[in-house]
């Protein structure tokens, strides 16, 4: 949703992929292992779409530690 689609084709993706629970998900988040200060969120939509977003780390936040900005993919 807030990236590019050459941003979009060279995320990386997580290695284990297939293995995910699929059903019991209400979303996929994951760091990229290329990029550690990434992230991602992926969603099903309502018409059995995909939406995702591109989260980025916050660096030189005083006194929080590297989980403090969100915790969904880390």
């Amino acid at each position: 949703m807030n990236c590019s689609k050459g941003e979009a084709k060279r995320l990386g993706l997580p290695a284990d992929l297939a293995e995910q629970p699929w059903q019991d998900l209400d979303f996929l988040g994951w760091r990229d292992p290329g990029a550690p200060d990434r992230g991602y969120m992926v969603a099903e939509r309502e018409d059995g779409g995909l939406v995702g977003i591109a989260l980025r780390a916050v660096k030189g936040l005083r006194g929080a530690s590297p989980r403090a900005a969100c915790a969904r993919c880390a």
